[in-house]
């Protein structure tokens, strides 16, 4: 196992376009903070006129604030993990890209994983740990900007002009850190998702209809007044209503896993590199006259 661990990370460690996700990540969040500061408004109540509303509002928006950014960083987990499976020819049963020499060389033989079950693991072990990496990226960006976009909340300057002072919650209060920390927790469990969608469904275009399609549900459910007042109440901040529990992960992972091992079932051994159909073959030397 520590084997196939240290081959996955050096995969990845080669891999230069998820290198990128870490700082898109951090800009993400950067970039939510904006957006955050009114997200009562836009997924609970546009217009809070009560003084309790308003306490609803702050608080509300006080843990989307910490969380900014946590959700981008969860879908780019997923889609790191994805990604881990689809490039491997292992798992796919599709031929990887060949490199000059491969093509002038004779067809590589492609034999299927003795135990995809370990390899799978070692793959959800290095996903998760540069989920990990994402959400920290995510949260050094985005807390120490927390305080001051609380600080200048629009309900604190409210209730300032009627002479009532709300005090700036930060990360140690103890309805904030428990929301942060679970938000965070769920960047590396999608990353397992990631593994266990991509080695269910095979594709891109099916791993990108299975995010897609509950996203969108679950947006047009907020935005509905009716089913938005039904699920506003639950959602905490805007990143923790995104995570899947530990059980969910590990479903998808197994569901994942079967669907391999009933791939590589199904293939053949030995899967010849189809970059031609026969072997290649040495010029005939010509007869001396």
């Amino acid at each position: 196992m520590s084997g196939l661990l240290r081959q996955e990370l050096r995969g990845l460690a080669r891999s230069r376009a998820l290198w990128l996700l870490p700082p898109l990540v951090a800009l993400a969040g950067l970039s939510s903070l904006s957006f955050n500061d009114d997200a009562y408004m836009f997924y609970v109540y546009y217009d809070p006129q009560t003084f309790e509303e308003q306490l609803d509002a702050y608080h509300f928006d006080v843990k989307a604030i910490h969380t900014s950014g946590l959700g981008w960083a969860q879908l780019a987990a997923l889609a790191a993990g994805a990604f881990l499976v689809l490039r491997d020819p292992w798992l796919t049963g599709r031929p990887a890209r060949l490199s000059l020499p491969a093509l002038v060389s004779p067809p590589a033989r492609l034999p299927p994983p003795p135990r995809p079950g370990r390899y799978l693991i070692a793959k959800a072990g290095v996903a998760a740990l540069f989920g990990v990496l994402l959400a920290v990226a995510d949260l050094a960006a985005v807390l120490p900007l927390a305080p001051r976009v609380v600080a200048d909340h629009w309900v604190r300057r409210e209730v300032a002009s009627k002479d009532i002072f709300l005090p700036v919650q930060i990360l140690a209060d103890e309805s904030v850190w428990p929301v942060v920390l679970r938000a965070a927790a769920g960047v590396p469990l999608f990353a397992i998702v990631g593994i266990g969608l991509a080695a269910l469904l095979n594709r891109w275009w099916a791993v990108t209809v299975a995010v897609v399609v509950p996203i969108c549900g679950s947006l047009y459910m907020t935005a509905d007044p009716f089913f938005g007042a039904l699920t506003a109440p639950s959602r905490p901040a805007l990143a923790a209503t995104m995570i899947p529990s530990l059980e969910a992960a590990a479903i998808v992972f197994l569901l994942g896993y079967g669907a391999t091992r009933w791939r590589l079932a199904r293939a053949p051994a030995v899967r010849p590199n189809p970059v031609c159909q026969g072997e290649l073959r040495p010029a005939a030397r010509s007869k001396s006259v």
